[in-house]
């Protein structure tokens, strides 16, 4: 397995994840090469060389990169295709290797591994890769996030969450539209957005909006936030706002469901294959039932009751030993059982 040398984003946190579980196993031996900070050049040579003198069954590239020349099978993790569909936010390099090295490889890999039946869809229309080559692989929730600490959730002011930079496919705009346009009165008049993950002055659009539309006192850029503080983070918030455009598969919501924060989400995409009916679905273009949704859960004791069971269930079928399971029968049929 390659994992790439300081990548905290969800491909990372499944690389790790499911790297321990794979090496709780008997039926497979799991080593781990680094790949270096910068992986290009290393890619197109220096795996390679590695791969030959290790002499393994198989390599897997856990966050969409692998070996362009690899003299054993290759197994490939497409997480999602978002950057081909929605590029705003990404660097150059990024969209040229989405563009020019990912489906190459996608179509070379002896397995591909995806989270949703949704992203198998996506690459076997966008990539050309045949369907028996795609494996589905549903990623787990680590147990931190079910831990049930005291919440420090305000009773007074609502806290809306947001979790991810705030690129263009994440949505950002219909949460602070609706928290501007809200009535007097409301919860949503008077409730606070958390945004973590992100900065201010990385995003300066969004500033701007923010300052134009009087929000500044009830919006907070929390900044990074480390994996492992992000259960307590969940269970500070009333609910979190989930409207992205575009996943492959979601680790915020079902990680909030876990932590019993009631989610609202966006109906597009892989979200309702994932989430089902345990968080409330709706349109990310409609401004309107968005905010009627996000007002229902931060006022309706019943609304928030139901959604907030529905998903700490849903959360629990989420497990990183069931994902290692599907991963290891794709290695052994690649390897020649």
């Amino acid at each position: 397995m390659t994992l790439v040398r300081g990548n905290l984003g969800g491909s990372g946190v499944y690389a790790r994840e499911l790297l321990k579980e794979l090496q709780r196993r008997s039926d497979i031996t799991v080593d781990v090469i680094e790949a270096p900070g910068g992986t290009a050049r290393w890619l197109l040579s220096g795996e390679a060389a590695r791969l030959r003198a290790l002499g393994p069954n198989a390599v897997h590239g856990p966050g969409f990169l692998a070996p362009l020349r690899s003299p054993v099978p290759v197994v490939l993790t497409i997480h999602d295709l978002a950057l081909s569909r929605m590029a705003g936010g990404h660097p150059l390099e990024w969209r040229l290797f989405y563009t020019a090295v990912l489906p190459r490889l996608a179509r070379r890999a002896a397995a591909v591994l995806v989270p949703t039946q949704a992203t198998k869809g996506e690459v076997v229309e966008s990539y050309g890769v045949p369907a028996e080559r795609i494996t589905i692989t549903p990623y787990g929730i680590d147990e931190r996030f079910f831990d049930s600490a005291p919440s420090e959730r305000s009773a007074e002011v609502p806290t809306i969450l947001f979790t991810g930079p705030p690129i263009g496919r994440k949505n950002l705009d219909i949460v602070l539209r609706v928290l501007a346009a809200a009535s007097p009165g409301t919860a949503l008049a008077h409730a606070r957005l958390l945004i973590a993950g992100a900065t201010a002055a990385e995003f300066p659009t969004y500033s701007q909006f923010i300052e134009q539309r009087g929000l500044q006192r009830r919006v907070e850029w929390l900044g990074p936030i480390g994996y492992e503080s992000m259960p307590q983070l969940y269970r500070r918030a009333d609910m979190l706002a989930y409207p992205s455009f575009i996943e492959g598969f979601g680790f915020p919501p079902l990680e909030a469901m876990a932590a019993g924060t009631p989610v609202v989400a966006s109906n597009a995409s892989c979200l309702p294959e994932v989430l089902g009916d345990s968080a409330i679905l709706v349109d990310p273009h409609d401004d309107a039932t968005f905010a009627a949704a996000t007002e229902s859960v931060l006022t309706d004791p019943a609304v928030r009751r139901r959604v907030v069971e529905a998903g700490t269930e849903r959360a629990r079928g989420y497990t990183w030993a069931r994902c290692a399971e599907i991963t290891a029968g794709a290695y052994l049929r690649v390897a020649g059982g």
